[in-house]
């Protein structure tokens, strides 16, 4: 039995809360959250909640931040001091990099960065599901400095909500993230923007295909942003790929090469079709 407390209850946070007092009934799971408002809304549903950050800390085994990044260093110094000795740190931030930069030296080896890949359009404890980590991947990303009991109980707190894990360095998770979750998100607002900019009458007729292919762009913006700055090399990286494959799909239909484009689209539909 452990005491998990849990910074930040928005989608991410209020799943993992909902999914461990399902999985692990004995753990006592703790909320925080900056707001009176907010706390007030998560009492609703769950018995232990603060607005003070030290409080929800105070001889938890495992503090899981699930803030914004720009928010998880000043947390952190409060939380570090007064959490159980052996207790061990983690994240469910979207960027590795720059958060294992700013929390390792604060926890040392007691802090294991992680990324559930689950997520929704819809943001904030409302959203939150116990089933949401159910069958998704959980991204653990060990550096030198990571204790090995740290490592274990990272994998094993992902793994009891249902989640499978893959361990990469932080760096491989920032390339990697940049291509399969960050890009999309941005290529879908471009979308949306570029058919809004020339024919906004178009959407009046819009079906499953646009609606499926933008749906990721009702995101939160000012979180989305947060996130893609925060990435912005690897994005970067990834747009000038992505718009290189959009000249090439140009260069097709300009030269009315039918097999060459049904080539292009079938490499497409074969990878689409053998994701894990």
């Amino acid at each position: 039995m452990s005491t998990v407390a849990i910074f930040g209850p928005g989608l991410i946070g209020g799943s993992l809360a909902l999914a461990l007092r399902s999985k692990r009934p004995g753990d006592t799971i703790r909320l925080w959250t900056r707001s009176e408002k907010s706390a007030a809304a998560a009492a609703q549903s769950f018995e232990h909640v603060f607005t003070d950050a030290a409080a929800a800390a105070e001889g938890a085994d495992i503090c899981v931040f699930c803030t914004p990044i720009g928010a998880m260093e000043a947390i952190a110094k409060v939380v570090a001091p007064v959490m159980a000795a052996d207790g061990v740190a983690t994240d469910a931030g979207s960027v590795k990099g720059n958060v294992v930069r700013t929390l390792e030296p604060i926890f040392g080896s007691r802090f294991v960065g992680s990324h559930p890949m689950a997520g929704s359009e819809r943001s904030g404890l409302s959203a939150a599901r116990a089933d949401l980590f159910e069958g998704a991947t959980a991204v653990v990303t060990p550096t030198a400095t990571s204790a090995h009991r740290a490592i274990a109980e990272v994998e094993s707190m992902w793994r009891d909500v249902g989640s499978r894990i893959v361990v990469m360095s932080p760096a491989e998770h920032d390339e990697a993230v940049a291509r399969i979750s960050h890009l999309p998100h941005a290529a879908a607002a471009a979308l949306v923007n570029a058919i809004n900019r020339r024919l906004p009458e178009a959407q009046k007729i819009a079906g499953g295909g646009y609606r499926d292919t933008t749906r990721i762009a009702a995101g939160p913006p000012a979180m989305w942003s947060e996130i893609l700055l925060e990435n912005k090399a690897a994005l970067i990286a990834g747009l000038e790929d992505f718009t290189h494959t959009l000249e090439e799909l140009k260069s097709l239909l300009n030269s009315d090469n039918a097999a060459a484009l049904e080539a292009y689209l079938s490499r497409a539909k074969e990878v689409r079709d053998n994701l894990p």
